[in-house]
């Protein structure tokens, strides 16, 4: 008799625990965000290439990005390792805004490792298109390369079944 409610308290415990450690209750990866000021810093600290998102609280496409494009776990990854996202508010940072002549938004925009922009794209990015143009960035393709050249090499190696440039 002992022996079936040990079992019985097992088996119920082991399905509480179970419970507690479902996928919905892993950490959730986020973007590690930085100020403007802090991330730009921190751009010519550790030799990075910055990623500099403009947004606004009443921006539609805005809060899109946010929902659809900010929490691909590839994108995060990526971002997070290769780059030093700074996000601006720019209504409360309107000084920043003017500094790179953004009045529509969402405005994303790349620095190099020496803080001087590289290129900047305007409106909503999907994740696989953000994330193929942080990996033409990152790369240095954009130096010797266009970046319609630069996904045709993505796809061609995918197909080939090797290593996509990372």
């Amino acid at each position: 008799m002992k022996i079936k409610q040990i079992l019985l308290t097992i088996i119920v415990l082991c399905g509480l625990l179970s419970l507690c450690f479902t996928p919905a209750m892993a950490v959730k990866k986020e973007i590690h965000w930085q100020p403007y000021e802090t991330g730009m810093k921190m751009i010519k600290d550790q030799n990075k290439k910055g990623f500099l998102h403009f947004y606004t609280d009443w921006c539609t496409y805005c809060k899109i990005m946010n929902k659809q494009t900010f929490v691909d776990p590839k994108l995060i990854d990526y971002l997070n390792d290769n780059f030093i996202p700074i996000r601006v508010n720019a209504e409360k940072q309107k000084d920043v805004a003017k500094k790179y002549g953004v009045t529509r938004f969402p405005n994303t925009w790349f620095i190099g490792e020496d803080t001087v922009s590289l290129s900047s794209q305007p409106g909503f990015i999907p994740p696989e298109m953000l994330l193929n143009m942080l990996k033409f960035l990152n790369t240095d393709s954009f130096k010797n390369m266009k970046f319609s050249a630069f996904i045709e090499n993505q796809k061609k190696a995918q197909k080939q079944g090797k290593t996509v440039t990372q």
